[in-house]
C-alpha cells in the first residue's frame, strides 16, 4: 500500500486501531475526556510527508496511477 510506506508508523490502519480508541473513550480511564478529536491515521497528518525526498512522492504517484 503506497501510503502504509509514507506514515511514520508504516502499515496500513486495521479496524482494531479504531475500536481501541472507541474503547478506551468509552472506559472510566476516559472519564475527563471531552470534546477532542482523536486522529487515528498513523500519523500521517503530523506533517512528516512534507519532508519526503521527491522520489517518495513520484513512487506515491506511480502507485496510486496503478490502483
Amino acid at each position: 500500500m503506497a501510503f502504509a510506506r509514507l506514515q511514520p508508523i508504516p502499515r496500513a490502519g486495521l479496524p482494531q486501531d479504531i475500536a481501541h480508541a472507541a474503547v478506551f473513550l468509552a472506559s472510566d480511564e476516559a472519564t475527563f475526556i471531552n470534546g477532542h478529536d482523536l486522529v487515528i491515521d498513523g500519523g500521517l497528518s503530523s506533517g512528516r510527508l512534507w519532508s519526503e525526498p521527491q522520489a517518495t512522492w513520484m513512487q506515491m504517484r506511480q502507485d496510486l496511477a496503478g490502483a
